[in-house]
């Protein structure tokens, strides 16, 4: 696969080559389970690591703050922003010390 191949107008040509990456790092992963579930945080504005994935799990959701609403059999998507951890109650960061 050719990250010029899958550039989008939205997508930087960064974002592309480090989608192709990642694609190219998990799909043998993925490939070795039957039905697998993925969580992919940081999916990105369109899923589309998710969605290229697709054909070999069983069920995928993406979580981003820019994420579309995407709902299909296979694919969901949850827009959220996640905070981090400084940002937290020590009550839910796992407290810890300093």
């Amino acid at each position: 696969m050719n990250f010029q191949e899958s550039k989008t107008p939205k997508e930087t040509p960064l974002d592309s080559l480090l989608r192709v990456l990642r694609l190219r790092q998990v799909l043998p992963s993925i490939k070795q389970f039957n039905n697998p579930r993925l969580l992919d945080i940081g999916c990105g504005w369109e899923a589309r690591l998710l969605k290229e994935v697709e054909p070999y799990i069983a069920q995928g959701v993406g979580i981003d703050f820019k994420a579309p609403e995407i709902n299909t059999p296979k694919i969901r998507t949850i827009s959220h922003y996640l905070e981090s951890k400084d940002s937290m109650p020590q009550a839910l960061n796992g407290g810890g010390g300093q």
